[in-house]
């Protein structure tokens, strides 16, 4: 490296500056500190020296879903790409996710007979979104519905990702929506796995334990690559890049930033500690803008594969009082319910259907690692309600209420659509505790992922997807459809500037020979 780059932080932490540990690589000069204030783009007084170790064409923040995602068309490519991971655990929270894909149009549901198109999917989203009021941004909103068909094809066709057969489960129109794991509920390594490993079969580097600090920043305030720290060794690692993609998941873990845009959330508990908000306030400090950072975080029940049952084979919800209180088969929408009407937890009933079939192995699962949570069996509802301290009158009547609405194929009290069966003996339940599992607001970018300043312009090299960027409402498909999208444009953009660079080069030569 030549000795007239300097290079400065931005966005240090408060863990960065006490920081003796290792550095690595040449050391490089550095601007002298005008503040220790981090946010103003200086050297943090008292923080190593940038050093560079590794020299990328794109650094990712985050190995969840949506950060493997866009290293997918920069590795095919040939591009050099590094995944950083602040966890011990590569994946990030994807990992530990239920595994619905809510997609339409793949190949392996039109495989299974399902007809039901990603346009299909788009108009009724865009609807949706129209009843809401939130139509700002209908494009980049509907890219990332149909972009979701090609991530599954792709991470299913190119990489072996493992989904379920459709034709197990897609009973209604809700399920036919709805991609599951090879195995079922919460069997995300039959997609992850496949996905990491042929990765770095293709060349893609990770480094796990190490969390970003700040940005790194050149002579001209451009970011140039980031600093991490791991926690654990007090080392420092500094990686340049010509790329950074911002993929660390949203703030839902940060009881601060929770309770600066969602005060009315700030007594539910957190399903996550790592949601911390690391790369939301990282990109502030380039002076990227946020969005929709006062949207309630969504909402689950405490251990979330039972929440997720009810979508795919027969449950109650019933409140402390023995009341059902909430449909079934939309994930998250007894956990809001219960929080709305001021319960402090809710229980699910289910009976020994769920034992057989696609959810088996997740209910065996449930049953073993939370054995005390689970009451039952009973072989009568009489039983039941006195386990769970509720009167058999009122128990009873909540099933005869439920059983009306099975006969009639119609549930007129909450509207549920899927798994509308009965429940039958011996009965189980199991005790739940809302949580948040997921905030909605974050960075904002354009239509290509790039981070965004109160202008709308790009900040230079940044880009921003998953979790972490405030256009990730629907989950796993839609966290790795972005990320694909920041992909495609990482390639489009490093290509364009190597052709300018040549061209440079070119001209150069050109006028060189000729004087």
């Amino acid at each position: 490296m030549e000795r007239r780059d300097f290079f400065k932080l931005a966005g240090a932490s408060a863990a960065t500056l006490a920081i003796g540990g290792a550095l690595f690589g040449c050391e490089t000069e550095i601007v002298a500190p005008k503040t220790a204030d981090p946010t103003q783009g200086e050297n943090v007084v008292g923080s190593p020296a940038i050093s560079f170790s590794e020299t990328v064409d794109v650094l990712v923040v985050g190995s969840g879903i949506a950060g493997l995602s866009a290293a997918m068309d920069p590795i095919e490519q040939k591009r050099s790409v590094l995944v950083v991971e602040k966890r011990d655990l590569l994946g990030g929270e994807s990992y530990e996710a239920n595994g619905l894909f809510y997609v339409s149009g793949t190949s392996v549901q039109q495989g299974a007979g399902i007809t039901k198109t990603a346009e299909d999917a788009w108009k009724e989203r865009k609807a949706q979104l129209e009843e809401e009021g939130n139509t700002d941004d209908l494009h980049f909103k509907q890219s990332l519905v149909m972009a979701q068909t090609e991530w599954i094809d792709r991470a299913a066709n190119d990489y072996h990702a493992k989904f379920a057969d459709p034709k197990e489960y897609a009973k209604s129109a809700t399920t036919e929506s709805i991609l599951l794991p090879k195995k079922g509920i919460g069997d995300m390594e039959s997609v992850m796995a496949p996905i990491k490993e042929g990765l770095s079969g293709k060349g893609v580097s990770f480094t796990l334990g190490m969390r970003a600090t700040a940005f790194i920043l050149d002579s001209a305030n451009n970011p140039v690559g980031m600093r991490f720290y791991s926690d654990k060794a007090g080392t420092v690692l500094d990686v340049k890049a010509r790329k950074i993609v911002l993929a660390s998941g949203g703030f839902c873990s940060n009881q601060q930033m929770i309770s600066d845009n969602t005060p009315d959330q700030t007594t539910i508990g957190c399903l996550t500690v790592s949601s911390t908000g690391d790369g939301i306030a990282l990109g502030a400090t380039l002076g990227g803008q946020t969005a929709d950072m006062s949207q309630p975080a969504l909402l689950t029940g405490d251990i979330p594969r039972v929440s997720a049952w009810g979508v795919f084979g027969p449950t109650v919800n019933l409140s402390p009082q023995g009341v059902r209180f909430a449909r079934e088969d939309q994930v998250g929408k007894a956990a809001a319910e219960c929080v709305s009407l001021g319960f402090g937890f809710w229980w699910t009933v289910f009976g020994k259907q769920l034992s057989e079939g696609l959810l088996s192995r997740s209910v065996a699962s449930v049953s073993s690692k939370y054995a005390k949570r689970i009451v039952g069996p009973f072989d009568s509802l009489e039983d039941l309600a006195s386990a769970i301290s509720v009167q058999t009158e009122t128990l009873e009547g909540t099933f005869e209420e439920y059983e009306k609405a099975v006969e009639a194929k119609k549930d007129g009290a909450f509207g549920r659509e899927s798994a509308l069966e009965e429940v039958g003996g011996p009965y189980y339940a199991i005790k739940q505790f809302p949580v948040r599992y997921k905030t909605l607001g974050g960075l904002k970018t354009n239509d290509a992922g790039q981070l965004v300043n109160a202008t709308s312009l790009p900040v230079a090299n940044v880009y921003c997807c998953g979790s972490c960027a405030a256009e990730s409402a629907n989950g796993l498909a839609s966290n790795a459809a972005f990320g694909m999208i920041v992909g495609k444009a990482l390639v489009e953009e490093l290509a364009s500037e190597d052709a300018q660079t040549e061209q440079q080069k070119d001209d150069a030569d050109k006028t060189a020979s000729s004087s």
